[in-house]
């Protein structure tokens, strides 16, 4: 069935004939097979309104004599009740009947502009949106040139929802070569604090906190907190705007526990976060949901449409991650879902179809399986790094600049394992052994100590006159490290073995062995003219000479 008439009953009070208050108090839906021509309109409480046609995109009702013709997106007063409550002032109900129509129906400016490399057709300037669902947006369009189908925003505009709730500073997201629900919200909290009895606060509705999407249809759970400290709060899940009910019994309604919620919005600027811990028997559901803020009948987003999303983390603790309207019944339905696997602290982007798996990535590591630490550098350079580290022994530092698998012991390398270093000029490979998680040597690395002569030579120069060489000798010990000697200060030794020691920069490798000294040279430019050209710089000499092993 499908719901087409909407009744929506508002209390307001009189003061001497000017209309101080206007408050939705009621709202029922009709279905279209309720309706029928030479019958009353089913679910109207002040009175027997009788159907006299309908044809889709406008209904007639007849009552007391009088005729009301009612076209799609409009809602019109049919009856009302009132008495006095004292002093001049009078409570009055009013009785309307909404239709919402089959289709999606915009009227307003349009621009029609394709060119080679854009598609700019699409609604600016002022407009009106009428919703398949009885909502209605009434705002300032602007045309987005981001996108080659041409989409569009709007933005300074209210939008009402049919339950007779409102938002008065809205933005919506358009677009002619979509479907219709791209016409609508996307990710705003709606806060209504309707009332019954204006008069008696203790019997007032709850307090009601849900997500809208897409044309304003119901996603999610709706939180409602009422007034009483006798009643608890309660949660109702949407799906597409329809209410997901389930039986524990034969005619018994299920209802989920709520354990524990939390409305934040301060946490993000313009975004409004509401966390739901829900209790079915021994199972624990945990649901965060993120939209842009609206605070009574406030908007507060002025500019960027609000993000959406939307979190659940089952009790097995696997975790689905989406935008807010593709998961149903705790699991994905329709779209596109990041599915998290505790067992295997792995996680892939899926793509559903009705409750069916369509299209899926490979799995990969998630950060969330991980524990975070502080490691020293792996390489033994020095210093540290955050690094996330796996149970199986993968480890990787800072964002994957260095990732490690092998044995680990304390959270850190210790043992055999291979390090690689994911660099813009090429791949580093460390394979060996590692203590307290630094990179002490491969199977074949000498123990011993061998010493290198080194001669380093320095001069500088200009344009205009070339400067004299400077050199200078020492003996050092090779270690593991960079060389941290003038003009080489990158330049790295990354093995060291009885017959070769091996050093590195970048994706250059060297070679110093017994019986063939190594000679580098490096050149650094300085200061330059305006043109471009060279106006000084600096030239460097080594020479690596094998001397002594221990």
């Amino acid at each position: 069935m499908a719901t087409v008439c909407f009744i929506n009953v508002y209390n307001s009070h009189v003061d001497r004939g000017a209309t101080v208050t206007n408050i939705p108090r009621e709202h029922y839906e009709v279905d279209e097979e309720e309706i029928k021509v030479g019958q009353p309109l089913p679910k109207f409480k002040c009175g027997k309104p009788v159907v006299k046609a309908y044809d889709g995109q406008q209904l007639t009702l007849e009552l007391d004599g009088k005729t009301f013709t009612i076209k799609a997106g409009e809602e019109v007063e049919i009856n009302s009740s009132e008495h006095e409550v004292g002093m001049g002032v009078y409570s009055r109900s009013c009785y309307c009947v909404k239709l919402i129509g089959k289709e999606l129906i915009y009227k307003g400016g349009w621009q029609f502009a394709d060119t080679i490399l854009q598609k700019l057709e699409g609604p600016l300037g002022n407009g009106e949106v009428w919703y398949p669902n009885g909502d209605h947006f009434k705002g300032t369009f602007h045309l987005s040139y981001a996108s080659i189908s041409g989409p569009a925003y709007a933005a300074d505009g209210r939008y009402e929802f049919a339950d007779g709730s409102y938002i008065e500073r809205a933005w919506i997201h358009t677009s002619k070569d979509r479907e219709p629900q791209w016409w609508g919200l996307h990710g705003v909290f709606r806060i209504q604090r309707p009332k019954l009895h204006p008069d008696y606060p203790s019997f007032n509705d709850p307090d009601s906190i849900a997500m809208f999407l897409h044309g304003g249809q119901r996603y999610g759970f709706e939180l409602f907190l009422p007034e009483v400290t006798w009643q608890k709060p309660w949660v109702r899940e949407w799906y597409a705007g329809d209410r997901i009910v389930r039986y524990s019994g034969p005619d018994e309604l299920f209802q989920y526990e709520v354990v524990d919620y939390e409305l934040d919005e301060t946490n993000r600027v313009d975004c409004t976060t509401l966390r739901l811990t829900l209790r079915d028997g021994d199972k624990v559901y945990r649901i965060e949901q993120q939209g842009g803020r609206y605070t009574e009948n406030q908007y507060n987003n002025h500019v960027y449409e609000p993000a959406t999303h939307a979190s659940v983390e089952l009790p097995n603790g696997d975790i689905l991650d989406h935008y807010g309207d593709d998961v149903r019944d705790f699991k994905p339905y329709d779209g596109y879902v990041e599915v998290y696997c505790a067992k295997t602290g792995m996680s892939r982007k899926e793509h559903w179809t009705e409750g069916q798996l369509t299209e899926a990535q490979e799995w990969r590591r998630d950060s969330r399986a991980a524990t975070k630490m502080t490691l020293p550098d792996p390489t033994g350079i020095g210093g540290e790094l955050e690094a996330n580290v796996w149970k199986d022994g993968h480890i990787e530092y800072g964002y994957k600049e260095w990732t490690y698998d092998g044995e680990v012991k304390n959270n850190r390398p210790d043992g055999q394992g291979v390090l690689v270093g994911d660099r813009r000029h090429g791949e580093r490979r460390y394979e060996g052994i590692f203590m307290d998680g630094i990179y002490v040597s491969d199977e074949e690395e000498y123990e011993g100590e061998i010493t290198l002569h080194v001669k380093s030579g320095h001069k500088s120069w200009t344009v205009y006159s070339d400067g004299d060489w400077e050199y200078k000798e020492e003996d050092i010990v090779a270690k593991r490290g960079r060389l941290n000697l003038d003009g080489f200060w990158s330049y790295e030794i990354t093995s060291i073995k009885r017959d070769c020691i091996t050093i590195e920069y970048y994706d250059e490798k060297y070679e110093v062995r017994p019986d063939k000294p190594l000679h580098l040279s490096k050149e650094i430019e300085g200061r330059e003219y305006s043109d471009g050209c060279v106006y000084d710089g600096d030239d460097y000499s080594l020479t690596l000479t094998w001397k002594t092993e221990g």
